[in-house]
């Protein structure tokens, strides 16, 4: 009977033993499993996924997952509140419709003024700069000088950000006409 006893309390001690280890071992996985899982969460993926291209490393070194448009240096040109003269800032763009951002936030064109297309022909150095009818009635809205102002400011912005000599500049589509001109043919810059 002893010996039984024995090995009973054997048994019972050896099943305590490994049900203990076994639940110790399961509660240390779980952790490690979860670590894991958070690990993976805030690293970005590797490789690219459904012909998406892997995007370069942050500053930092880090992949955020987005690449950024490469920007570039240029000068807007508007009219200075204080002088009353055409004048130039340098603004970082990334495309054609950052530059037309930047004409509206210097006061040259009205947020309900839009971009519509930008051509630009490299070979001969030409541009076509179409806008919506809400540009053509803010230059219309404006006397001579005005006018000049809008129209030269929009064109030395773009030719110079482009690198062209020439601009056409259309309304919806159209040859764009203000209260003072026609301007069916291209433009060359402005001078003030």
């Amino acid at each position: 009977m002893k010996k039984r006893l024995c090995i009973l309390m054997g048994m019972l001690a050896l099943s305590f033993s490994l049900v203990t280890g076994c639940g110790s071992r399961e509660a240390s996985e779980e952790p490690a499993a979860e670590n894991e899982a958070e690990n993976t969460e805030n690293q970005p993926e590797t490789e690219p996924t459904d012909g998406e291209e892997e995007s370069p490393a942050g500053e930092d070194g880090t992949d955020n997952g987005e690449s950024q448009p490469e920007t570039r240096s240029v000068n807007v040109y508007y009219v200075d509140d204080q002088t009353a003269e055409v004048t130039s800032k340098s603004v970082e763009i990334a495309d054609e419709n950052d530059i037309w951002a930047a004409l509206q936030e210097s006061g040259i064109l009205t947020d309900d003024c839009q971009l519509l297309s930008l051509n630009v022909n490299e070979q001969d150095g030409t541009m076509e700069l179409d806008f919506n009818k809400a540009t053509g009635d803010r230059v219309r809205s404006m006397g001579t000088t005005g006018e000049t102002e809008i129209v030269g400011c929009i064109v030395n912005t773009y030719l110079e950000a482009y690198n062209c000599e020439g601009i056409l500049l259309t309304e919806e589509g159209g040859t764009f006409e203000s209260s003072h001109a026609s301007y069916d043919g291209y433009s060359s810059a402005f001078t003030f």
